[in-house]
């Protein structure tokens, strides 16, 4: 079987040719609100992919790109706002459900039947509620799935589309060390390399480039954390401290999964403020009997079976023995 039949769907690509043919559409791109490597590298691959085969795209995120992922290719052209009404559709990409855009409130015409709806996700949690949908939850990340999705639609992937892909692929697999690695993974991050991708850049900037302030907050997390007698490693971190040492709280990505390395930890949980007065949870498993993607759902959140996620919106943070969330 021909790989790139596997990852997608011939009678929805042959849906989405149509549609971008005959209707010639305009079209924005919305990727999850706080964006990781795979939001980033998914929306802006797909973004040049579909500008060089002269569709009128653009490209949207409510939160910045973090600036380990400043030097992305096309980081220029993601907007953090769009008027609605400007467009004939949405893609949906890497949103496990459709409200994880975070637009929806202030912009309600992107969930309704006004607009075509295409989704783009590898998330177990998504439903596939798009007019055209590419879920496909064995992919190890959404540019994986766009990867294919480009080829299908014959799209050339330059070293700049290429570079952009192998990010989402190389974070969401935690630099092809994370249990979602496959021999497809390999398959498609080595076709990026032949293409031009530049891997060097990604792990060294993404990886390998630590600011002091950085340091210096992973250093107050650790000693924030609290081991259970279940084996939950659990550590919280309030505006208050990642401000007061001049760090932001994207400063805190990577640190679960330093957590996580613990033997003794069954599963592990980063709680922090953000700055709109909201706690977000990350959660993380390497044990093949826990399931943190169900814990997620339990707070309306969601993910994979090994990283999931949630969020409380008007609530902080406050520690006694144990870390609380207290909704304000």
């Amino acid at each position: 079987m021909n790989m790139n039949q596997s990852f997608i769907n011939e009678s929805e690509l042959q849906k989405l040719q149509d549609y971008l043919v005959r209707q010639k559409p305009k079209l924005i791109i919305l990727t999850h609100a706080n964006p990781d490597g795979d939001a980033v590298g998914s929306s802006l691959g797909l973004f040049a992919g579909l500008k060089s085969l002269g569709v009128d795209v653009s490209v949207a995120c409510l939160d910045p790109v973090p600036d380990a992922f400043h030097f992305i290719p096309f980081e220029e052209h993601m907007k953090s706002d769009f008027d609605e009404k400007s467009f004939d559709a949405v893609c949906f990409v890497d949103c496990g459900s459709r409200t994880m855009t975070r637009f929806e409130e202030d912009k309600p015409r992107i969930l309704s039947g006004e607009m075509i709806k295409i989704n783009i996700d590898h998330h177990p949690s998504n439903d596939s509620f798009g007019d055209i949908n590419f879920v496909v939850t064995h992919a190890s990340s959404s540019t994986q799935i766009i990867f294919h999705l480009l080829q299908g639609l014959r799209a050339k992937i330059t070293p700049q589309i290429a570079t952009c892909l192998l990010l989402g692929l190389y974070t969401d697999t935690g630099s092809f060390m994370h249990q979602n690695t496959t021999s497809a993974t390999y398959d498609v991050a080595g076709q990026l390399l032949r293409l031009g991708a530049n891997a060097s850049q990604i792990a060294k900037k993404v990886f390998q480039s630590h600011e002091p302030t950085m340091l210096k907050l992973w250093s107050r997390v650790l000693q924030n954390l609290y081991l259970t007698p279940e084996g939950a490693a659990i550590v919280g971190v309030s505006r208050k401290d990642y401000e007061s040492l001049g760090a932001k709280r994207e400063d805190l990505t990577g640190v679960i999964d330093f957590i996580n390395s613990m033997p003794e930890a069954k599963y592990s949980v980063l709680l922090s403020e953000d700055e709109k007065g909201n706690v977000k949870a990350s959660l993380r498993t390497r044990k093949q009997d826990v399931d943190v993607k169900a814990l997620a759902e339990q707070f309306g959140g969601g993910g994979h079976i090994k990283a999931s996620g949630f969020m409380v919106k008007g609530g902080h943070l406050q520690k006694e023995i144990k870390w609380k969330i207290i909704q304000d």
